[in-house]
């Protein structure tokens, strides 16, 4: 084969913008992702959907592990910033943690495959040691925005007695990790209203301390 013919083929796309084609190519590889899982999605598949050869990719991400963890720095950014600007005006943790619900839900009904790609990282980490390494050092952001607001909580004493940061950490975990998964299968924007606004009476009724008797 020419080798002139094979760098070209391999090189950027003529006439495009660099930076769009990058972006949409996160944005279809993170839909493939989240619909058909890491193994079936391939640089064929990726490349089909934006509208370029398949070693035009290559320009831009050396190998389909490096298009996923994109993929999931995106996600991070756009989803924790987005919780960010959400809690940013409260002062209690129950102000938080109703709007990191009600901020979750907004997402899930806007960007459906949000919510699909995340369901599906820490399976796919398991699958995928290679993954695993990368996506944890990705995850940091998530733990200390966590880790802030419950240890905030625990020390201005809004929780119950007993229940520690950690274990607070913990629980939120678990409640997002639920919601997303209950929002993946479920696609009920009504019915996800639901069970967020049932969340914060759980919270507020077994983890929230009551206010102190002035």
């Amino acid at each position: 084969m020419n080798p002139l013919a094979v760098r070209k083929k391999l090189g950027r796309p003529c006439s495009v913008d660099p930076g769009e084609t990058r972006k949409r190519l996160i944005l279809e590889a993170r839909r493939l992702f989240a619909e058909i899982g890491y193994d079936a999605t391939t640089n064929r598949l990726v490349a089909d959907a934006v509208g370029i050869t398949t070693g035009a990719i290559y320009h831009y991400f050396p190998s389909k592990k490096d298009l996923y963890i994109a993929a999931f720095a995106e996600v991070q950014d756009m989803v924790y910033g987005a919780l960010e600007a959400a809690v940013v005006n409260h002062d209690t943790f129950s102000g938080k943690f109703s709007s990191i619900l009600d901020e979750l839900a907004n997402i899930s009904t806007s960007e459906p495959s949000f919510i699909g790609f995340v369901v599906g990282v820490a399976a796919e980490s398991q699958r995928h040691p290679e993954l695993a390494q990368d996506l944890k050092s990705l995850r940091m952001r998530t733990v200390m925005f966590l880790h802030e607001i419950c240890e905030e909580a625990v020390s201005k004493g809004e929780v119950n007695e007993g229940i520690t940061g950690q274990v607070l950490h913990d629980m939120i975990d678990v409640v997002i990790s639920g919601l997303s998964r209950f929002s993946h299968v479920v696609n009920d924007a009504q019915r996800r209203r639901d069970v967020v606004e049932g969340l914060k009476y759980l919270m507020a009724g077994s983890v929230l301390s009551a206010p102190a008797v002035r």
